[in-house]
């Protein structure tokens, strides 16, 4: 295996809601914790969470968390990797007003750096997309910002994607945030109509031409192999083939 450049974390996020994001995030910590890479994983904020019993009491827990902890192999409480859920799924901050229970962005910060401090690399999932508010004044793009990660950006290949990835990039460029790559995830499988199956087959050129970062894919749709039995290995192996050059080495 090639030598692995230090990353301290990574801070997945996407350009829009159901790109990807997270069978993205889930495979990079399955492929550290196949390389016994000590990994923490996080989904700050999250909505339409489920309810579990957490340290004798009720708290809502994301599903994103839940895919995250069990590919990361983590045993960190979910008061860590996932400090704030809300039960509708709703945007985060919308969510937060009819909850009555504000976004405490202070101490997310806190609860990163004691995943940092006790862990060798970090893989941190967003909410949405960058420019997603959790507060009045606050956004996802100042949260990452302010744990001071590099980014990978999750984005469909089909047709629209130039649009919002290159609006994601410029985003990310206005905050001085390091882009460690564009990840043009298939969330289904090749669309038969040859006009669609054309975008597919353009957009990742032109990206390569102005998005400025590397442009991975579009990476093959996994389909149900993130379900099965041999869920984590197969996310490890497209972790490997897909995602590691661009981040880790």
């Amino acid at each position: 295996m090639a030598q692995r450049r230090h990353v301290r974390g990574i801070f997945v996020t996407g350009t829009d809601t159901g790109v990807g994001k997270t069978v993205v995030a889930c495979a990079l910590a399955a492929w550290c914790h196949r390389h016994h890479i000590d990994v923490g994983v996080m989904k700050p904020i999250a909505t339409g969470g489920r309810r579990l019993v957490a340290s004798g009491r009720m708290r809502w827990v994301s599903d994103d968390a839940i895919r995250l902890a069990r590919a990361a192999g983590s045993d960190d409480p979910w008061s860590v990797i996932n400090p704030v859920c809300y039960q509708e799924p709703l945007a985060p901050w919308t969510a937060s007003l009819r909850a009555r229970r504000p976004i405490r962005l202070d101490a997310i910060r806190k609860i990163f750096l004691s995943i940092v401090s006790r862990h060798e690399v970090a893989i941190v999932e967003g909410v949405g997309g960058l420019l997603v508010p959790l507060t009045a004044h606050f956004s996802v793009v100042d949260l990452a910002k302010q744990l001071g990660l590099p980014l990978l950006i999750v984005a469909r290949p089909g047709l629209g994607t130039l649009n919002h990835t290159l609006l994601s990039l410029q985003c990310a460029r206005r905050m001085d945030l390091r882009v460690l790559g564009v990840v043009l995830n298939q969330t289904q499988a090749l669309p038969k109509g040859a006009p669609a199956r054309l975008a597919y087959e353009t957009n990742p050129l032109i990206l390569k031409r102005l998005a400025h970062v590397p442009v991975l894919g579009p990476v093959p749709f996994l389909g149900g192999a993130v379900h099965g039995p041999r869920s984590m290995a197969a996310l490890a192996d497209w972790a490997e083939e897909h995602l590691v050059d661009a981040v880790f080495r």
